[in-house]
């Protein structure tokens, strides 16, 4: 019974790209590429890791900086896990990277690819260096793009007249999930893709099934959001949007702007010291403050782990965080300008590719990225903060390679949803896979755009939750049409050996 059981599996896709990934992710492991721990002694978006991992359940209960889930599983893997920390968190992360070979299997399937050409394209998207990284390290870009992953096959799935509810019902949990990891994913995100769910099914379900889906991100988002009004009387998923709208801007602003809008008294002396700063910076300039709240997660303002990281969950910065974001507006409203050129220099920054897999001691990392470097068209270029006024960087003139490829790639993903969308307001028929490429484009859309508005400096990170859906996307695309080509010029190969004989 077992063996034909994986017998059946092993006739699907997934389960071979997951294989064929685990064995690459094995052979770099031995080749010299080493599990990196350092994000935990340091990252913004985790709850100090030695608070974190022994009381993980009181600690999230106190978490405002961000969406609970990559907390509440790193922390409470850990706090489980009778093995060191390194070796939970990177058996999680290989699951993870397993998780996105075997759904990227699945969607490109889903798109139509045979077995193979399936196969071929997730380990494409699941191998490529900017994706393949986060392998290594405990930082939530993998899981997201798991979970992206994921939610394009539920809406592949939802016209296949197979079971409707299940779909609409994963398709909920995804999306939820999704904004309970990352905070990018706001949860008009989530709605929206949950609603044109229900729209798309609008004709097949019962009422009872329309209540059972939209109950699941109301419920878990409003419950969360409700958790922090109660707490800190912000009903906010992540408290520090302030703060990052504010690194979005006032860097670019000329020095002697900001200093005029400051005697003007149109900006704090936050603005004055930047943002993302130790709370010994800030503590001068707002009323005194004390924690509410015993927990070491929101008294302790720096980490023990790393003596120059603040705890930004520490609850005094919640003010700060407040401040910030005024500031900010009140920059954009008066230097639309400023605001633009940094929009411009993240939109920039979204094709910027990372140095980490060519500095990797593995032989195999490093040769995947010469490998990709080529496939991306990779162009050597410089991100420069000369002339901003306050660069959060400093006067920074850094040599970086840019993906050009990427460019086309995004491009035409965010064209052919916009060509779905088109093609229905004029009442014409629809490609079969129309709805996963509108949910996909919408997606991919939303990561670059609400990226490079409100933040600076992140944006490649942002890309890279991406990318899996948008390799498979495109390659699906484009795929039959180079089987075509290739069968065509066989065909006229044979046809001249033919005539020659």
């Amino acid at each position: 019974m077992l063996i034909r059981s994986v017998q059946r599996l092993w006739q699907h896709a997934g389960p071979r790209a997951a294989l064929a990934w685990l064995c690459v992710y094995l052979t770099v492991g031995v080749t010299g590429q080493n599990f990196n721990t350092a994000y935990l002694g340091f990252g913004w978006q985790l709850i100090p890791w030695d608070i974190l991992s022994h009381d993980p359940i009181r600690s999230i209960w106190y978490l405002h900086v961000q969406p609970p889930l990559w907390n509440l599983l790193l922390g409470g893997s850990a706090w489980v896990s009778p093995f060191s920390d390194r070796l939970t968190l990177q058996v999680i992360m290989a699951l993870c990277g397993i998780a996105v070979a075997w759904l990227a299997a699945v969607l490109a399937r889903r798109l139509g690819l045979s077995r193979r050409w399936s196969v071929i394209v997730a380990l494409i998207a699941s191998l490529h260096p900017e994706v393949f990284k986060g392998a290594f390290e405990p930082t939530y870009e993998l899981a997201t793009a798991a979970l992206l992953l994921l939610t394009l096959i539920a809406v592949a799935d939802l016209t296949r007249q197979e079971n409707t509810r299940r779909s609409l019902i994963i398709l909920s949990v995804a999306v939820t999930s999704t904004a309970m990891t990352r905070s990018l994913y706001h949860p008009v995100w989530v709605l929206v893709i949950v609603a044109f769910g229900l729209w798309l099914m609008r004709k097949r379900i019962h009422w009872k099934t329309t209540l059972i889906v939209l109950s699941i991100p109301v419920i878990v988002m409003g419950g969360w959001m409700l958790k922090n009004q109660a707490l800190y009387g912000r009903a906010t998923m992540s408290s520090w949007f302030g703060m990052n709208l504010q690194r979005a801007v006032i860097p670019v602003l000329p020095r002697a702007d900001l200093e005029q809008m400051y005697a003007e008294g149109q900006i704090s002396e936050i603005a004055m010291i930047g943002p993302f700063g130790n709370y010994d910076l800030y503590v001068e300039a707002m009323p005194d403050c004390s924690p509410e709240y015993g927990h070491r997660s929101v008294v302790e303002p720096m980490r023990t782990t790393d003596e120059w990281s603040p705890n930004f969950n520490y609850q005094c910065f919640l003010p700060v965080f407040d401040q910030a974001g005024e500031d900010a507006m009140n920059v954009i409203r008066e230097h639309p300008e400023a605001w633009l050129e940094g929009r411009l220099w993240s939109l920039r920054t979204t094709i910027a590719v990372a140095t980490i897999p060519e500095e990797s001691k593995s032989i195999v990392m490093r040769s995947l990225d010469k490998i990709f470097s080529i496939a991306r068209l990779d162009f050597g270029g410089v991100l420069s903060t000369q002339g901003w006024g306050t660069p959060i960087y400093g006067q920074l003139e850094a040599e970086t390679d840019f993906g050009l490829l990427l460019i086309p790639m995004y491009l035409l993903i965010g064209w052919i949803g916009l060509w779905q969308i088109v093609q229905r307001l004029r009442h014409r028929a629809l490609h079969r896979h129309a709805a996963v490429y509108l949910v996909g484009s919408f997606t991919v859309v939303f990561t670059v755009l609400v990226g490079a508005i409100a933040e600076l400096g992140e944006q490649s990170r942002f890309r890279t939750m991406v990318d899996p859906i948008v390799t498979v996307m495109v390659l699906a695309l484009i795929t039959p049409s180079v089987q075509r080509l290739y069968r065509r010029l066989r065909r006229h190969s044979s046809q001249a050996r033919a005539v020659g004989k």
